[in-house]
């Protein structure tokens, strides 16, 4: 198998975990829609700007991504193309070079939890627990994102050391 090939693997994990968040996203601002119409309690209606706020922010945000994913992927493949021990350098930098975000997210996903529970523990204001579900629902997607990426990025990455250390580099 050609190391390209796990490369391309990485980009159709990445883009299916895009196409997922987008799904997510658009379910977001249908549900916010709903809840707006047939809403009728004060919590429901403090719900409505949050969820649609993260529904909007994973269409937009994914969507724009996946928009130049097909430029990037075409890049790649010129770049290996061009010089396959550079790419498979390039490709080892950048994985170690993301490896801090898994822990970025997992920060801010406590962060979120714990500030949930304060909000709706000992907190009585709809707004503020209705930014914590939004923000519950940011981390809840990142940990799912980031269990599925980070297996695969540790796949990929042992690749990218297997290719490298044979003789071909192919």
């Amino acid at each position: 198998m050609s190391f390209y090939n796990h490369t391309q693997n990485w980009f159709n994990g990445e883009l299916f975990e895009g196409k997922m968040v987008l799904i997510a996203g658009i379910l977001m601002m249908i549900i916010s829609i709903f809840i707006w119409r047939y809403g009728t309690t004060p919590n429901a209606k403090a719900l409505v700007i949050p969820i649609l706020s993260v529904g909007l922010f994973f269409s937009i945000g994914i969507g724009w991504i996946m928009r130049d994913y097909p430029q990037r992927m075409a890049q790649s493949e010129r770049a290996f193309k061009e010089n396959p021990a550079e790419f498979m350098l390039q490709e080892k930098e950048r994985v170690e070079g993301f490896q801090i975000l898994y822990t970025y997210s997992l920060i801010f996903a406590t962060f979120s939890f714990v500030l949930t529970i304060v909000g709706f523990g000992f907190l009585n204001n709809r707004i503020f627990q209705s930014i914590c579900i939004a923000l519950l629902l940011i981390s809840f997607t990142l940990i799912i994102i980031d269990h599925f990426s980070k297996e695969r990025s540790k796949i990929y990455y042992i690749e990218i050391l297997k290719h490298l250390n044979e003789p071909s580099g192919q």
